[in-house]
């Protein structure tokens, strides 16, 4: 079993925080728990944990072991592919969630979990865009929207109430970044990408509710 791919997880930290404007936090790869010392901690597999104890939270990471094998063998800083993608997008939704969860504990806001997932499907998107375009002299495949929310599998674990909120932060996901793509992406306007995306990461559930409601 690899060990985590350090380099990459603060890659991406660093890329998402710089993207969104965010205060740089303390390296991720300080809140890494190894999977091997994870079983004592609720759920399986690759996951953010935190503890809210009121006055501060406690966060935690954990990468599966399948997750840190998949891009030690194969760096989707060089080649994000078929063979990574999957991998890849857990990495990235795990850092979403936990930068995510530092950003709101910061304006002492909460954050429900379908926002924590709809957030996370909305980074882990504009992430694989970005490596992808660097990868491919700005081109970037219309088939990655429905890889990333249409063709994906649910842990059989978990509950129908997670499964269902899963279900409705992809779709959500899927309709915001199409009109992203279609609005931005595809007409080369990166720099107002980046300010309704930036835009959009600081509204609360029920405004980016609404936000995706209108869009036609």
């Amino acid at each position: 079993m690899s060990a985590p791919p350090e380099g990459l997880l603060l890659d991406v930290q660093r890329d998402l925080e710089s993207f969104y404007a965010l205060e740089p936090q303390a390296p991720v790869t300080d809140f890494l728990i190894p999977a091997s010392e994870a079983l004592g901690y609720p759920g399986g597999g690759s996951r953010t944990l935190v503890r809210d104890s009121g006055d501060s939270i406690s966060v935690g990471l954990v990468l599966d072991g399948c997750v840190c094998d998949d891009l030690v063998r194969k760096d989707p800083r060089t080649c994000l592919d078929l063979g990574n993608l999957g991998s890849f997008c857990t990495l990235t939704e795990e850092v979403s969630h936990f930068l995510y969860l530092l950003f709101r504990a910061s304006l002492n806001r909460p954050v429900s979990e379908l926002e924590l997932e709809l957030q996370g499907e909305v980074d882990k998107y504009l992430t694989a865009v970005f490596f992808l375009s660097l990868q491919n002299e700005g081109a970037v495949s219309t088939r990655l929207k429905e890889l990333m929310f249409r063709r994906y599998r649910l842990d059989s674990g978990l509950t129908p109430e997670r499964q269902e909120r899963y279900r409705a932060a992809s779709g959500l996901a899927e309709r915001y970044c199409g009109w992203l793509e279609r609005v931005f992406l595809r007409r080369g306007r990166i720099g107002d990408l980046r300010q309704e995306a930036r835009r959009f990461y600081r509204l609360g559930q029920r405004e980016k509710l609404e936000a995706i409601a209108e869009i036609h």
